[in-house]
C-alpha cells in the first residue's frame, strides 16, 4: 500500500499545474491598481473616480478576514430573504443602497432591471482562487476513494481480495477530509450578518 500512496501523491503533485515566472522587467511592471483590476472580470466596468461598487467583507470560521468587491458587469450569486430563489445574476448598476440585475422578458422581448436593496440580502455565494488549495479541492477526495478501492481490490497482507482494515480508511478519510477543508476555503456561502458585512463604496 505505501507504493498505491506514493502513486497518489504524484498524481496529485502532477495534477497541479506549475507557474512559470516571466522574466522581470521592470517597465513592464503593472501598478497595484492594474493588478487588481487585472485579475478581476473580463465585463467588470471600472469607470473615472466616483464609481460605486460592492464590497463584502467577511470573516468566516474558516479561511479568516477576506474582502470581495463587486462592480458593474460582474457575476454576483445570491440569495434574498424570505425567498428560495438563487439568484446568479450579472450586476448592472450599483447605487448607495442596492443594486440592479437584467431581467428579461422573454413574452415581451425587452430587458428591464430589478433593483436588489442591499437589506433584502440573505448570504452571497463567493469564491477564491488560492494556489495549490484550489486545485487540491477534488482532487484529494478522488485520491482517497482511490486508495481505498486499491486496497479492497488489491490483494492485502492476509493475501485476500474484496477486503480492507480500518487503516485505510483512516488514510483514505483523510484524503476526503482535506479535500472538503480545500473546498470550504475555496467556496463559501457567507450570511450577511454583523460578521459578514455588505456596502457600498467609491472607487477614487
Amino acid at each position: 500500500m505505501r507504493q498505491v500512496l506514493t502513486l497518489l501523491v504524484l498524481f496529485i503533485l502532477g495534477s497541479i499545474p506549475a507557474w512559470a515566472q516571466d522574466n522581470y522587467d521592470p517597465r513592464k511592471a503593472l501598478t497595484s491598481e492594474e493588478l487588481f483590476l487585472k485579475q478581476g472580470n473580463n465585463n467588470r466596468v471600472v469607470g473615472a473616480p466616483g464609481q460605486k461598487y460592492l464590497v463584502l467583507d467577511a470573516s468566516p470560521t474558516i479561511g479568516g478576514f477576506h474582502r470581495y468587491r463587486f462592480f458593474p458587469g460582474d457575476n454576483i450569486k445570491f440569495r434574498m430573504k424570505n425567498e428560495t430563489i438563487k439568484f446568479n445574476e450579472t450586476i448592472a448598476t450599483i447605487s448607495d443602497s442596492s443594486f440592479a440585475i437584467a431581467v428579461i422578458n422573454d413574452a415581451l422581448n425587452q430587458m428591464t432591471y430589478q433593483e436588489i436593496p442591499l437589506t433584502e440580502i440573505k448570504l452571497i455565494k463567493t469564491s477564491r482562487r488560492i494556489p495549490f488549495v484550489s486545485q487540491a479541492a477534488p482532487l484529494l477526495p478522488l485520491a482517497g476513494l482511490i486508495y481505498i478501492g486499491a486496497d479492497f481490490f488489491n490483494k492485502g497482507v492476509d493475501n485476500k481480495r474484496y477486503t480492507t482494515d480500518a487503516s485505510t480508511f483512516v488514510v483514505g478519510g483523510a484524503f476526503v477530509v482535506a479535500g472538503l477543508f480545500c473546498y470550504k476555503m475555496t467556496f463559501s456561502s457567507l450570511k450577511i450578518n454583523g460578521k459578514n458585512k455588505l456596502k457600498v463604496l467609491e472607487t477614487y
